[in-house]
């Protein structure tokens, strides 16, 4: 199984009420291999968070091992607390994202998919680079409206479709780096 690493990020900008998310994907040598960017109006900065999670795992047509680093702690946590299975399994539609969240999912069932935290705008270049990148994405012109994002609970249950195609959930951390690997049994 090829490895790979990326840096996901995801901005909103009132301003212009406009976000984007971006992820910067290096091969297992440090070689960047993709740029992924899109920006959408009248979202949410977490939207464009886990907006960027799935875009890299999307990228991907053949199972990978791959390790995200984000400076989300509302993404990392979503997916190694288990919080996003905990939803599926109590079809709890009241939460946010969950048209993201449903699809990343299903793929953390397709891709080893390691989680990483990085703390945001310091010194990591990469991560900085990404940042950078993500509000470039909410600046560009004729940008797409995210129309699911303000959605009510009843629209949100009845748009969201679910995979049942994924069993129990294990997670391994590692307490010297502090990495979290998520994987479906």
């Amino acid at each position: 199984m090829k490895k790979y690493i990326a840096y996901t990020d995801g901005s909103y900008q009132d301003s212009i009420k406009a976000g984007g998310y971006a992820s910067i994907i290096f091969d297992e040598q440090g070689n960047k291999v993709k740029e992924l960017y899109q920006g959408f109006k009248n979202t949410t900065n977490n939207r464009m968070e886990a907006l960027a999670v799935l875009a890299t795992l999307e990228y991907f047509k053949e199972p990978v091992e791959i390790t995200i680093v984000s400076d989300s702690m509302y993404v990392v946590n979503t997916i190694a607390e288990d919080w996003i299975g905990k939803w599926y399994r109590e079809k709890d539609y009241s939460k946010k994202n969950l048209d993201i969240w449903f699809k990343i999912l299903d793929y953390l069932s397709f891709h080893k998919v390691t989680m990483e935290w990085t703390k945001g705008h310091a010194n990591n270049e990469i991560n900085n680079q990404v940042d950078e990148l993500c509000v470039f994405a909410a600046r560009c012109l004729n940008l797409p409206e995210d129309e699911f994002c303000n959605k009510s609970k009843k629209d949100r249950e009845s748009l969201v479709s679910m995979s049942n195609s994924w069993g129990s959930t294990r997670f391994d951390v590692g307490p010297e780096d502090g990495k979290i690997t998520y994987s479906l049994g």
